[in-house]
């Protein structure tokens, strides 16, 4: 074999060592033969698997909830999972439990082959939308305790439990609301997904506190909050908690939550959850655009 041909054959298995390793950078692999939708030789670019929000952004929040000492959220994303701090800590769930009590009256609709009539939309509406505890309590005489285990069941919340005869005492942690709310679509029933989403969107402006305050630019925000003052007989104090489910324009969907044993207001539940919301989402996330999720 000659010199010529030997130095040829060199500099092509150094541009093929080059080549593959380059190729799994972009992120693209080659579509199997026969594979769901993918035609022989077709190039899929796969979820790549950044952190966000980033792990400094999580410790940053970490600390702020520990310096406060009643605080706990828990937040997930695709490619990691959930994160958080004091996840697992039980709270008196107020008013977010009313997420739980719209996607368990819009089961009851559907399992009994009930219409959504104007007269159940005429409590479900303000119960979400501006927190009504006259239509929630209406809404929890159809659906008991039993509807909110379901509910709780069907999402993967690990640690709920009802407490009977009264929906605003329902022991909840971060890790499950976040999960709920992570899974929204699939916690909802299908026939009234789109109006349920449509409430948890449209939230009245007076309770738009917290995460919707201190996210950015270029977020959908579905969410639902719930607070109660220091004082009230038969209750365990003052909370103020919120999650949401976060959608952002560049493909990123992260869900969170944030609970807190402080009374509503700037200065107590208002400003702890803006707090821990402004340190995680501070970095805007990477543009994911066209990427297929895992």
């Amino acid at each position: 074999m000659g010199s010529a041909t030997k130095s040829w054959m060199a500099r092509s298995a150094l541009i093929a060592l080059v080549a593959v390793p380059a190729l799994g950078v972009a992120g693209r692999s080659i579509a199997d033969q026969g594979g769901a939708g993918g035609r022989h030789g077709e190039l899929r670019r796969t979820w790549p698997r950044f952190r966000y929000p980033p792990p400094r952004a999580v410790h940053r929040a970490q600390e702020f909830a520990a310096s406060r000492g009643d605080v706990s959220f828990a937040v997930i994303d695709t490619s990691i999972g959930l994160r958080g701090y004091d996840v697992d800590r039980q709270f008196s769930s107020a008013s977010v439990s009313k997420a739980l009590l719209l996607a368990a009256e819009l089961r009851r609709l559907d399992r009994e082959g009930l219409p959504l009539d104007s007269e159940t939309r005429e409590l479900l509406e303000p119960m979400v939308t501006y927190s009504d505890n006259g239509a929630a309590n209406a809404v929890y005489a159809e659906v008991g305790d039993e509807g909110l285990e379901e509910v709780a069941r069907r999402a993967g919340m690990r640690d709920f439990e009802a407490t009977p005869g009264f929906w605003g005492g329902d022991q909840i942690t971060a890790a499950d609301m976040a999960r709920f709310f992570y899974r929204l679509e699939s916690n909802l029933p299908g026939p009234h997904r789109a109006y349920a989403k449509g409430l948890l969107a449209d939230i009245a402006p007076i309770e738009r506190w917290g995460i919707p305050q201190a996210v950015g630019h270029g977020w959908s925000v579905w969410f639902k909050g719930g607070w109660r003052p220091a004082g009230q007989e038969h209750t365990s104090g003052a909370v103020t908690h919120q999650a949401a489910l976060l959608v952002h324009r560049g493909g990123e969907r992260v869900a969170l939550a944030v609970l807190t044993d402080e009374p509503p207001g700037d200065g107590g539940g208002f400003g702890a959850i803006e707090g821990v919301t402004e340190r995680l989402l501070a970095i805007p996330p990477p543009r994911r655009d066209g990427w297929v999720a895992p």
